[in-house]
């Protein structure tokens, strides 16, 4: 019901449009001319003639196969639906929009040449105001609040070496590695996106350690001698995991850095001739990257 009106013709009711906006100016001029795109091998074929118009198509499938598709073609001016399907639902052997095109193409054409041209309705050129702030980059279109500085950042994440997800609280240091990532920032809807290295999930936490992992452990560090020469003794045991290196070293110089695979005695010699003391301190690592860490001494008299 649009208006009432009584036998005096007063009106007793009319409908109001109380309809607000939802899509920016610049977003529907944007889209708009991104559907009059006539780019050949693409969408050259939906160009109407001596008229500039957007274009859209679809389809319905049933079990696999295109059961229905649609086409919309519009201008300024016009609009034109065109729907292509069987009444009985069953499929139509074909997605291929260019069956319906020639007839909207010369529906439209005629239509606007002939008829909206002559009543004024519609003229050669015609398109849609452009609204203000819209910028031109590189040949195309960006509304504008978009800027490429402001919408893409770089930052540092740190992710855990193993699963390759982000470290938590549980993560040992060892396996702690900071990456740096691009941050998007869509600005309409202020959701941030993050693109990380191929292998790398930001979506996802460490679900490799946990927090009662049991850690690898070292005994006594001992020693024997011969001489100047000394022989270094420590037994290792793997925790949650498998172990995977060890490193001895002696007054701050490595004497020792190898692979290991298992539990069980390691050595390392060294000669030494100076008098005093020396520290020793043995390291190992899992396949988790968990470390143990042990201190001894050598008295040399």
């Amino acid at each position: 019901m649009i208006e009432v009106k009584n036998s005096q013709g007063e009106t007793l009711k009319k409908w109001k449009d109380e309809g607000k906006q939802v899509i920016d100016s610049q977003s529907a001029y944007i889209v708009n001319d991104i559907l009059s795109d006539r780019t050949p091998g693409l969408h050259g074929w939906m160009g109407v003639n001596g008229v500039r118009t957007s274009a859209k198509t679809g389809t319905s499938d049933k079990g696999s196969q295109p059961k229905d598709l649609w086409i919309i073609n519009y201008s300024p001016a016009l609009v034109m639906g065109m729907w292509l399907g069987n009444s009985d639902t069953s499929v139509i052997g074909t997605s291929a929009s260019n069956y319906g095109m020639p007839v909207i193409r010369k529906v439209m054409e005629f239509a606007h040449t002939q008829v909206y041209a002559k009543e004024g309705k519609w003229k050669s050129g015609q398109w849609y105001e452009r609204p203000s702030g819209i910028q031109t980059v590189n040949g195309e279109l960006y509304p504008s609040w978009w800027n490429k500085r402001q919408s893409q950042s770089t930052e540092k994440i740190t992710f855990d070496k193993v699963s390759k997800k982000k470290a938590t609280n549980c993560t040992p240091d060892g396996a702690k590695e900071e990456i740096e990532v691009t941050k998007i920032i869509d600005p309409l809807t202020k959701k941030e996106s993050i693109t990380v290295p191929s292998g790398y999930d930001a979506n996802a936490e460490d679900n490799v350690h946990k927090c009662d992992d049991t850690k690898p452990q070292i005994g006594a560090i001992s020693y024997t001698n011969s001489g100047k020469k000394y022989t270094i003794n420590v037994d290792v045991t793997a925790g949650t995991s498998g172990l995977s290196a060890i490193e001895i070293t002696e007054d701050g110089k490595s004497i020792k850095s190898s692979e290991i695979t298992s539990s069980g005695k390691q050595t390392a010699t060294v000669e030494l001739d100076t008098t005093g003391a020396h520290t020793v301190s043995v390291t190992v690592r899992d396949s988790a990257y968990y470390t143990a860490t042990s201190t001894g001494s050598i008295q040399v008299h």
